[in-house]
């Protein structure tokens, strides 16, 4: 992950219920969009990818039920990091703000990800 500038933080989101996006608006003036889905399966908690050289529960098949996929609500970590309130209770994964930023799903960030990938 790319390492942000100190003063480069999410200013706001948007819950996008009906598409199931977060919006995530940063101080730089970007606009990331992070699928539901794309999000949770992303999970950093060690019940989800694992730690100390044990797997964890999630992976790119792990069967989702809608309430791993509703998002409620987003808490601050300190000044580094953001958790999500998923709608069957989950609330330990804390994704940083460098995380969030590398995953971000828009178009631009594709393209730029997509350039960087070894011919």
């Amino acid at each position: 992950m790319q390492q942000l500038p100190p003063d480069l933080v999410p200013t706001s989101y948007e819950l996008d219920e009906d598409h199931a996006l977060l919006h995530l608006s940063w101080s730089d003036g970007h606009e990331s969009l992070h699928s539901y889905e794309a999000l949770r399966r992303a999970c950093p908690c060690a019940w989800c990818s694992g730690e100390g050289g044990f797997a964890g529960n999630m992976s790119a098949t792990t069967p989702l039920s809608p309430e791993m996929v509703t998002l409620y609500e987003l808490t601050m970590v300190g000044r580094y990091g953001l958790t999500p309130i998923w709608g069957d209770g989950h609330k330990t994964g804390i994704y940083t703000y460098e995380r969030l930023r590398g995953m971000c799903e828009c178009d631009e960030c594709r393209l730029a990800r997509a350039d960087k990938q070894p011919a």
